[in-house]
């Protein structure tokens, strides 16, 4: 697994927090969820649902049950 540092604004660090609390995540995952999301989106990353991430989510937020 490769490791990212990524900067924030202020704003984007809070606005993240808010949402991994409201979702129960926290808030590394939840960025790696959002990042999964947009590249799933956008047509960069497969989403098979045979390679869930951790916690067992699949690319599109969606809980496995593998």
């Amino acid at each position: 697994m490769t490791k990212l540092m990524v900067t924030l604004e202020n704003t984007e660090a809070e606005a993240l927090a808010q949402l991994a609390y409201a979702e129960l995540r926290d808030p590394r995952e939840q960025l790696r969820l959002i990042l999964r999301q947009e590249l799933a989106r956008r047509g960069l990353l497969n989403t098979s649902p045979a390679t869930p991430g951790r916690n067992g989510e699949c690319c599109n937020g969606k809980v496995s049950n593998v």
